[in-house]
């Protein structure tokens, strides 16, 4: 039974993840006048896994968010090579989200 304690947490972890990458895609896709869809599903299946295997492996909420931070700054040191892979660059993506939303960001050198 301990095995399944995360189970759940993962499951809700990959439909925020997931959302979250998707809509992060999404408007970076606009905003770069490629197809929106195509954001939307590259950023979101990376959320989606990336989120949902880190809760479920950590079982924990607080070992999760500390996932997330690693996971944000191994995307921000690797995000030209991500970008180059899939013409999305995830950092830009997050901080064009950020702004639109109103959050005041220094822009991005």
């Amino acid at each position: 039974m301990a095995y399944n304690s995360g189970v759940q947490l993962a499951g809700i972890a990959g439909i925020v993840g997931g959302g979250l990458g998707a809509y992060f895609g999404y408007n970076y896709a606009i905003a770069e006048s490629m197809p929106p869809i195509q954001g939307a599903l590259i950023l979101g299946a990376v959320g989606m896994i990336a989120f949902s295997a880190g809760a479920f492996i950590l079982k924990s909420a607080m070992q999760f968010i500390v996932y997330v931070i690693m996971l944000g700054l191994v995307v921000y040191i690797f995000r030209n090579q991500i970008e180059g892979l899939t013409g999305i660059n995830p950092v830009q993506a997050v901080h064009t989200t950020l702004t639109g939303w109103g959050v005041p960001l220094p822009p991005l050198d």
